[in-house]
């Protein structure tokens, strides 16, 4: 499905920020990447879907080499790849029905889709997709007079829209409260495995990851030191994953450790 080799990416001629990585996914299952601030956790993901070009390497999907793409390619290839963003790149101005529509524009071409002239296969698959992600009742609404946790909602059903081979998340939930936060991790844990997507996504709440994740992979100034199941990620394994970052490594334990005592 993934196939990612010697991926480097450095900004400004600066110290790379991805170093030689090396990533293969191929199952459906929900693969959580962690680390501390600055571990190229979102630089991988903006080099998957090439929101950026990375310097060097392959990332391959189905056989693929995406670096390789351009124009109508490389088009072609991103709308397989779903994004949920962490600040949810809605339009507030647009209703949610024309937000989610919006994961369609790669299939229907520009014209149509600023006369939001979609097929009605788009518009019944649009409604299904709120209704799975609990928004049935808000079609006609305005994004901007939503809650974050509505709006990610509308953030998951857009990218599912794309009916991509691969859907990634970069942070999804950082900006809701703890409760939102749980509610959106188990709708894309549970859709993803409705639908047999395989899902990479970027968290900061180890907890979480430990909680949704099949697979947690921990990296560090752009190298990946820990590739592993939750059970494996050990107090050690923090520590190896954090180190240089006390901050991020007190928080996530103490985190860890109230989960324990809360078991």
């Amino acid at each position: 499905m993934l196939q990612i080799t010697d991926l480097v990416k450095s900004y400004n001629n600066g110290e790379p920020v991805l170093k030689g990585l090396n990533l293969a996914t191929d199952e459906r299952r929900l693969t959580a990447i962690i680390g501390s601030s600055g571990a190229g956790k979102s630089t991988l993901l903006r080099c998957i879907n090439r929101l950026v070009t990375a310097d060097s390497g392959r990332i391959e999907l189905d056989g693929i080499n995406i670096l390789e793409l351009h124009g109508k390619r490389l088009q072609d290839t991103r709308r397989q790849i779903g994004m949920i963003f962490q600040a949810y790149n809605l339009v507030d101005r647009l209703t949610v029905m024309e937000n989610v529509l919006s994961g369609r524009l790669g299939y229907v071409g520009t014209l149509r889709g600023v006369l939001r002239r979609f097929p009605q296969s788009d518009i019944d698959r649009a409604y299904a997709l709120l209704k799975r992600v609990g928004l049935s009742q808000y079609v006609n609404t305005r994004c901007d007079s939503l809650s974050g946790g509505e709006r990610q909602r509308v953030g998951v059903a857009r990218a599912l829209m794309q009916n991509p081979r691969i859907l990634l998340a970069d942070e999804p939930t950082a900006s809701l409260d703890p409760k939102t936060s749980e509610r959106i991790m188990e709708l894309i844990s549970r859709i993803t495995d409705e639908l047999d997507l395989p899902v990479l996504i970027n968290l900061h709440n180890v907890p979480q990851a430990r909680d949704y994740a099949d697979r947690i992979v921990g990296l560090r100034y752009g190298v990946i030191v820990f590739d592993g199941g939750p059970q494996d990620l050990t107090d050690d394994w923090l520590e190896k994953i954090y180190a240089g970052h006390e901050d991020d490594l007190k928080k996530q334990m103490k985190v860890a450790s109230e989960d324990g005592a809360n078991e």
